[in-house]
């Protein structure tokens, strides 16, 4: 195990939870371990620091299939703006090591989420399109939208998949407000 500070702990961190994001925290902590960088008792601190800093944002999905040992649903983590902020700025900082286990995390991490994109024609010629992403047989995000053109649609759907992470995560930031941290 290498040995890391406790900067590059939560560096390392906010890292796996921009690659899986909507990850329950026991995922994240699994993928820090699997690292070679961190602990447990590492990653666990290096979450609790993220928190603290509104570095990342922990929400309890109401329609939640997965649940604790105590009947809770599962938290779920994702990055704050805040959080997108730092590691733009401090991520190159990351040892080559560790961004090559990045890279590969965010290959698995594809392989994992499954993402559907359909549109239909209605019966006043608008296109109805619905967009989903799936982790593991589980519905983690699905949109529906009305549009005017088929055009537009073909687009949305491309975008989609091409692009649905920086969809997600920009919904979200755009989502949760500043005042419910």
């Amino acid at each position: 195990m290498h040995q890391v500070n406790d900067s590059q702990a939560a560096l390392i961190m906010l890292s796996i939870i921009e690659k899986q994001p909507n990850s329950t925290s026991e995922n994240i902590i699994d993928s820090a371990i699997n690292s070679l960088y961190l602990d447990y008792f590492s990653a666990a601190a290096a979450l609790d620091l993220l928190i603290k800093q509104h570095l990342i944002h922990i929400s309890e999905n109401k329609s939640e299939v997965e649940y604790t040992a105590l009947g809770k649903p599962v938290n779920r983590l994702n990055i704050t703006p805040e959080g997108s902020a730092v590691l733009k700025a401090l991520g190159n900082t990351l040892p080559a090591q560790i961004q090559d286990f990045l890279e590969k995390l965010s290959t698995h991490e594809k392989k994992e989420r499954t993402l559907t994109a359909h549109y239909s024609e209605d019966s006043e010629r608008n296109f109805k399109i619905k967009l989903e992403q799936k982790n593991r047989n589980q519905v983690i995000f699905s949109i529906e939208l009305n549009v005017p053109t088929e055009k537009m649609a073909r687009d949305i759907c491309r975008n989609w998949q091409e692009n649905a992470v920086e969809i997600y995560q920009a919904l979200f930031h755009l989502l949760l407000s500043q005042d419910n941290n």
